[in-house]
């Protein structure tokens, strides 16, 4: 009885030791990769998207932010540091797994202050004030409404930098794109708040500047 003893705890024990354990550790370096992996996944799609609606040519902000002139306007009036600016802007997201949907070129509508343009992608929603977005232009975008439908733009700092950059270049009456990153916009988490992202999106807004008070 005693040797049976011995022989099922040595078992046990050897049994035990081979068990495998899983251990998650921060690797800074897989971690730089990974995001620059999805970097250039994310460039890729942008110029797939630039060519699908006919655009060859963007630039960017240093931080990698993507922006395109698609109309410079009257070229009669420009906006001046102080002045009041009101824009429309409509806003999307793609990413690797939406993109090529359907065999189109595939992108999901989350925020706009056009009501036609809400009721057009059945986006609607009678609980928001569907009005343009005014605020007073510096050059910087810095002064972009805060306390709005919109104000959650207020927070990404690359998207401020482009939309003054861009609203510097066109008058009255023009349009452009801003196309960002994943990695400038919410990242690998997304945004679980509204307006609700999901991981690793590109975003791509629709700006257009309609009046401009001196």
């Amino acid at each position: 009885m005693h040797k049976l003893i011995v022989s099922i705890l040595l078992i046990s024990i050897l049994s035990c030791s081979t068990e495998e354990i899983y251990i998650d550790v921060y690797d800074p370096v897989q971690e730089e990769i990974d995001s620059l992996n999805q970097r250039d996944t994310d460039v890729a799609l942008i110029y797939s998207y630039l060519e699908s609606v006919g655009i060859n040519y963007a630039d960017t902000i240093s931080s990698g932010v993507y922006y395109s002139i698609t109309d410079y306007g009257e070229e009669q009036l420009y906006p001046k540091t102080n002045d009041i600016v009101s824009i429309h802007l409509a806003g999307y997201y793609t990413n690797d797994s939406i993109f090529f949907t359907n065999d189109s070129v595939d992108l999901v509508i989350f925020d706009t202050n056009i009501q036609s343009l809400a009721e057009s992608f059945g986006y609607y929603d009678e609980d928001k004030y569907y009005s343009p977005i005014t605020y007073t232009y510096n050059g910087l975008g810095s002064f972009f409404p805060v306390v709005s439908d919109h104000g959650y733009l207020a927070q990404l700092s690359d998207f401020k930098s482009a939309l003054g950059l861009s609203l510097s270049k066109i008058s009255e009456g023009g349009s452009f794109k801003i196309l960002m990153p994943s990695g400038n916009a919410y990242g690998k988490n997304g945004n679980t708040n509204t307006p609700e992202i999901p991981e690793n999106s590109i975003l791509i807004f629709d700006i257009s500047l309609i009046k401009i008070r001196k």
